[in-house]
């Protein structure tokens, strides 16, 4: 390989190494929430090297598990997310598409897109699931730009009180079948 050979290479490959960088990740909480309890989650920004000017993602669930109760951008998109655009939370499918982020300043760097506000239903474990918006590309100082996405979960579990109450129970049917026997 001669000289110029190699220097487009390693061109190449550290762009492709920026371009892997740049990820939109949900940030799971780090213990299980109870059964009835209202939780956040923010979405994440990660290693944007140039100006982000915005973008958006759809977000799915399990909504058995689950129910996505509000989506809050924070302001410094000021071209932000408006409420039921594209569309609504839908909670009978476990899906909000088009959470979008937007700015004329452009941010680099780590950053908060997007909160999500959750409200725990059911004991078990959903994913929470990013994929490309349609509508809302990502774009910085050199145009549209590819981001990876990197999904989440969120274990729900009964209240403790809950779990020594179906605990305490099982002993008394115990002690009711012994006596029984015996």
């Amino acid at each position: 390989m001669t000289l110029q050979q190699h220097f487009i290479a390693a061109v190449l490959a550290t762009t492709s190494l920026w371009a892997q960088a740049q990820s939109i990740e949900v940030q799971s909480p780090l213990a299980p929430v109870d059964i009835g309890a209202t939780f956040t989650i923010d979405i994440l920004g990660k290693g944007f090297a140039n100006n982000i000017y915005g973008g958006g993602y759809d977000v799915s669930f399990d909504a058995a598990i689950l129910r996505l109760d509000k989506v809050v951008v924070p302001a410094i998109w000021e071209l932000g997310y408006v409420e039921d655009t594209p569309g609504p939370i839908d909670n009978a499918t476990g899906t909000k598409p088009g959470v979008n982020f937007n700015t004329l300043a452009g941010r680099k760097g780590d950053f908060t897109t997007a909160t999500l506000t959750f409200t725990a239903l059911a004991a078990g474990t959903s994913a929470i699931t990013l994929s490309a918006s349609p509508l809302w590309p990502f774009a910085d100082d050199n145009g549209e730009v590819a981001v990876s996405f990197k999904n989440g979960t969120v274990a729900a579990v009964p209240e403790p009180t809950s779990v020594a109450m179906v605990l305490a129970g099982l002993g008394l049917v115990a002690m009711r079948l012994r006596r029984a026997r015996g």
